[in-house]
């Protein structure tokens, strides 16, 4: 099924789509990360369609569009092959997959319990370490699911702040770059921090505040190319 879900997710690299990441924190520090995916506009494009009908048949043997299914990766057997404390951090993720043509709706879920929010960064860095046959580890961990290849905070009293990421690479201009830009060039990526009190500043660049929520919305593709940063500081009261 995973391999299922990233070939989907590779076709959905060439659809309009928008990506939500969401940090929720509690006050003791612990909280849940969750990464939304909404490729409902695949249903629109008879191409796409196709394709994804095809991916179907191929992984599972029909091409029935409608589903609804919730992934733990802890029934993964290919965990068994990684050390103690990447399973351990992976066996509390899961992925809810609702993919529906009569609702033209595709949509997935990913969510990801912490008891510290350093733990979100070893879970990104864990992910690129599975291999399910269809890149999904490497999807999630260094690519479109976190732009940058990793997504880590340090949290203070009051304040929680988001790193910098590594530097992006160069994308080399090809006519397949060319073609993924074309396609990418409307796609957003909105983060979302709810906090466990009013905020009181938000640093970010294109920063919404909204009592004890802080939105932050950029272009995928600007991040992917370096030229937005996702980096910032919220400070709340406790």
């Amino acid at each position: 099924m995973l391999a299922l879900v990233s070939g989907i997710l590779m076709f959905g690299l060439t659809a309009c789509f928008d990506i939500v990441e969401e940090v929720h924190l509690e006050r003791n520090g612990s909280g849940k990360y969750a990464i939304n995916v909404d490729m409902s506009s695949m249903f629109k494009d008879p191409f796409m369609k196709g394709m994804m009908a095809e991916s179907l048949q191929q992984e599972g043997g029909d091409a029935d569009m409608e589903k609804d299914t919730v992934i733990y990766f802890k029934d993964d057997p290919k965990l068994a092959d990684l050390d103690a404390k990447d399973r351990k951090l992976l066996e509390k993720l899961t992925m809810h997959m609702t993919m529906s043509e009569s609702q033209e709706k595709m949509l997935i879920n990913l969510e990801f319990p912490f008891s510290n929010v350093s733990e979100i960064a070893e879970l990104t860095k864990a992910l690129k370490n599975i291999d399910t046959g269809g890149g999904m580890g490497g999807f999630m961990g260094g690519g479109m699911m976190t732009p940058g290849g990793e997504a880590a905070f340090e949290l203070s009293k009051g304040k929680l702040k988001r790193l910098p990421m590594p530097a992006a690479e160069k994308l080399e201009e090809d006519e397949n770059m060319a073609f993924m830009k074309m396609f990418l060039e409307s796609a957003k990526y909105k983060t979302v921090y709810h906090l466990p009190g009013k905020v009181k500043k938000a640093s970010f660049s294109n920063a919404e505040v909204d009592g004890s929520t802080v939105t932050v919305t950029h272009s995928l593709l600007e991040l992917m190319e370096g030229k937005a940063k996702l980096d910032g500081e919220i400070k709340f009261k406790q």
